[in-house]
């Protein structure tokens, strides 16, 4: 039963991410060009094939097909991490780590079936992740001597895939679906060792690591609308219905061991490894709506935007609880001519965790800035082709993002040979991204 709870625990925390995700939150990777050079704050005004994934309506706005395929070609995150391990008697030691990310965040196609109407199918990564925590710690206490060491190692990917179709209403009115296929892999491993050395001749010995990985597949419907009241005046309203999870295969392994030694004999050993697998097709809402309300104003030479992005609250036994998420996205684009088009954006990425309970658990709020630039290569075609011209676009970006937050650290007792405790300290993470993509307009 034991097993049963801790691989239970292990599902429930591995794919509700909030309470372990160690960096960028439910937004870490901002997918397709333009919104990577405007802090994602595209959902009044997209109109190409990553409108699958911020509004669908937008892709009544498309005039030609298009082919996109993007990514952060370099991902750069660090973690700093004081006193992640600490001594009830003042000794610390830090953590933190370095994790250089590749990742290909996107890929759309986009169709127009006649004018007003288009269809659209992507494949998005919005979160990735993987990187290893190391630290340890020797305290004193008067005859008393403890040794601890902690290591924690993460890996996270969640790729969504589906399509979307556009529909033109009216020239005021555009509406949106989408319908996507997601996939969530991860595994987490730990190990949290103390060696405890007594003043009357006892050394205790302490020793718990594990390592779970969960793989599941579950469905998510997006609805979008986009309303033009006013000429080059928009109003965007988007929602995702919660993700529901269709089968998930859980593989999970625990090993605790807590030894007491006096004189060269054990008086006391207990041992526990275990093991359990399962692969169950069961429904589960892992994740809560969300929506999204965007304000946009496009002017000849280019467009502002702003939006508030809401996730809701998880109350649902025996799920982590969800708080109530809100963030801020506001960015432009202004073209220099018919080949460059500059932009720039600001964006908020909260946390969605609860406060710190469990070791490793954490709970980080970011604000980032993104710039960079579009640059277009039109080739003519001949007389007898569909269109005008091929355009082929390059468009480069830079993302830096900074959170502050807690982790759970790891705290113990040199005097005591059983004591330790989770301790949340405060971390700060830097993300330093470069965003690297290539469209094809046809």
């Amino acid at each position: 039963m034991r097993a049963r709870g801790w691989v239970t625990a292990a599902l429930l925390g591995s794919l509700a991410l909030p309470g372990v995700a160690h960096a960028g939150n439910g937004d870490g990777i901002l997918v397709g060009n333009e919104a990577a050079m405007t802090g994602g704050a595209v959902s009044a005004v997209v109109r190409d094939g990553s409108g699958t994934w911020y509004n669908p309506a937008g892709l009544a706005s498309i005039d030609r097909g298009a082919v996109d395929v993007n990514g952060s070609a370099l991902m750069v995150r660090a973690a700093e991490e004081g006193g992640l391990i600490s001594s009830t008697t003042g000794e610390a030691n830090d953590g933190g780590y370095l994790e250089l990310l590749s990742i290909p965040s996107a890929a759309t196609i986009a169709r127009l079936l006649e004018p007003g109407v288009a269809i659209a199918f992507g494949i998005f990564a919005p979160r990735f992740g993987s990187h290893t925590t190391r630290t340890g710690l020797d305290a004193d206490s008067g005859p008393n001597r403890a040794r601890w060491t902690l290591s924690s190692s993460e890996f996270r990917a969640t790729y969504h895939a589906g399509g979307a179709l556009g529909l033109r209403i009216s020239d005021q009115l555009r509406f949106g679906v989408s319908l996507f296929g997601v996939y969530r892999e991860s595994s987490s491993s730990f190990q949290s060792s103390g060696a405890f050395e007594l003043g009357d001749g006892r050394t205790r010995v302490r020793s718990q690591g594990g390592i779970v990985q969960v793989r599941s597949f579950g469905v998510e419907l997006g609805l979008g609308v986009q309303w033009e009241p006013h000429p080059g005046v928009i109003i965007g309203l988007t929602g995702r219905s919660p993700g529901l999870e269709l089968i998930t295969q859980i593989r999970a392994t625990e090993t605790a061991l807590d030894l007491t030694v006096s004189d060269g004999a054990p008086d006391m050993l207990d041992f526990r490894p275990e093991d359990a697998e399962t692969l169950d097709p069961a429904f589960t809402v892992l994740t809560t709506g969300r929506f999204n309300l965007s304000f946009a104003h496009r002017f000849d030479r280019g467009w502002v935007a702003a939006e508030l992005d809401v996730q809701l609250p998880r109350e649902l036994e025996p799920l982590p609880r969800r708080r109530f998420v809100w963030n801020v996205r506001a960015g432009g684009r202004y073209e220099v001519d018919e080949r460059l088009g500059i932009g720039a954006g600001f964006f908020t990425d909260l946390s969605e965790g609860e406060p710190i309970e469990g070791l490793g658990q954490t709970q980080v709020d970011f604000v980032g800035w993104t710039a960079g630039f579009e640059y277009r290569t039109p080739h003519t075609l001949g007389e007898e082709e569909d269109a005008s011209t091929l355009v082929f676009s390059t468009t480069a970006a830079l993302r830096y993002a900074i959170g502050w937050g807690q982790v759970g650290g790891l705290r113990f007792d040199p005097n005591n040979g059983t004591a330790r405790e989770t301790f949340p300290v405060g971390t700060t993470i830097h993300e330093l991204g470069l965003h690297i993509g290539s469209a094809l307009y046809f």
